[in-house]
């Protein structure tokens, strides 16, 4: 059997590329792993192949494609999968990458457009797939306008951000504009870039996970969302496999127009009352629930990275329902976010549906594999001794 190429996997301090070295690893491709902290939890997986110190790819994006590029020759890396947000820093600068280096994502201009939360929508609405009531103001008569015309609670949200950063629920007109203030001073966001102020979408948090090929459809998954770290949405923490194939088909259309080139996430809310979908946003990048779809039989590292190495994979659709999935670092974040706001009922209703309700896997923790966990709590737990935040933003991530 040919030796399968080596891969080089970003953002080596997230659970999304645990999943990623894990997945790939178990199939016998040495993973190279990078990340800007020396504490990032593939460093310590008995999987990663190697490490490598990069700059930040916020503040530093050339030097941080400079370092990725010189860690990949070191390794003999070929295939280079983003972690997470650092996609769109490796397309837009994809030709100071090493010549024979593969990267399976679309084009920068592309993975812009469906980042930027404003965009998205408009490119939604487009493809005929529903979204909230949105409004992006250009001036302050017209934000204060449009809050007064809201209905509450409703949503103010910049148009760059990931995992609930820059997203806000405000429940009157005042604090909406207060928000919104706020927003545009705090991140220093020019009145182009002026975050979006969005009706709020009741229902449940459903997310919906594809693969393209150049166009052309390849693999498809849903989840549930039962817990978030932050409450009521952002990141999950706790989910759950799902047969939706209506918000499948909504999550096609819209991938079909952009004739969408590697992995997507996007998120819905979904009324199982009404049964009225909405989408939220999109994650052009493998997503926080990643090791649900592999758990569940549609394993998307290894498709990636196989349609980058042969050119294409077979098409999957078919997968297991009703699998559950912890992310047990963010379970303790979430209960601790409860502890902090001194939400005593949340808390402890949220502990003891954990104490209850079994998963099949976790994110972040494998028996053959156990230094990896105790790392990424040491990692979040060095940050928010930082920042005092179980969220933190680095310049450069909201606008």
């Amino acid at each position: 059997m040919a030796k399968l190429p080596a891969a080089f996997v970003t953002y080596g301090w997230c659970r999304v590329s645990y999943t990623i070295l894990d997945s790939l690893a178990r199939r016998g491709v040495a993973v190279h792993i990078g990340d800007a902290s020396g504490a990032a939890m593939c460093r310590w997986s008995r999987r990663s192949s190697s490490f490598a110190r990069y700059r930040s790819p916020y503040r530093e994006p050339e030097g941080f494609v400079a370092d990725v590029s010189q860690a990949m020759q070191r390794a003999g890396a070929t295939v280079l999968l983003p972690g997470h947000e650092d996609v769109l820093v490796l397309a837009r600068l994809r030709e100071q990458l090493p010549a024979n280096v593969i990267l399976p994502v679309d084009n920068a201009d592309k993975l812009a457009r469906s980042i930027n939360k404003w965009r998205i929508i408009e490119l939604a609405q487009a493809a005929g797939v529903p979204v909230p009531a949105s409004y992006k103001p250009e001036t302050w008569d017209e934000v204060k306008s449009v809050a007064d015309s809201l209905e509450y609670p409703a949503i103010v949200k910049t148009q760059l951000g990931n995992s609930a950063k820059g997203v806000f629920v405000v429940h009157n007109a005042a604090e909406a504009f207060t928000k919104y203030e706020a927003a545009v001073n705090d991140y220093h966001i020019a009145a182009p870039n002026w975050p979006v102020l969005q009706q709020f979408a009741h229902g449940t948090g459903y997310g919906v996970c594809l693969l393209y090929n150049r166009g052309e459809f390849r693999a498809s998954f849903a989840e549930k969302y039962t817990r978030c770290k932050e409450g009521n949405f952002g990141t999950s923490t706790f989910r759950e496999s799902v047969h939706a194939p209506e918000l499948i088909e909504m999550g096609r259309a819209l991938l079909d127009s952009l004739k969408w080139h590697g992995v997507a996430h996007l998120d819905f809310i979904y009324d199982e009352t009404t049964k009225k979908a909405a989408l939220i946003e999109i994650n052009p990048r493998f997503w926080g629930a990643l090791d649900l779809s592999v758990r569940s039989g549609v394993d998307f590292p290894w498709l990636l990275y196989k349609m980058a190495v042969d050119g294409d994979v077979e098409t999957v659709t078919a997968y297991q329902t009703g699998v559950r999935a912890r992310w047990v670092v963010g379970e303790m974040l979430h209960l601790f976010n409860l502890a902090k706001k001194l939400q005593l009922s949340g808390f402890l209703r949220s502990a003891t549906d954990m104490l209850k309700v079994r998963a099949d896997g976790c994110d972040d923790f494998r028996w053959r594999d156990p230094l990896a966990l105790p790392a990424e709590m040491l990692y979040y737990g060095s940050r928010f001794i930082v920042t005092g935040s179980t969220n933190p933003i680095e310049e450069g991530m909201i606008g």
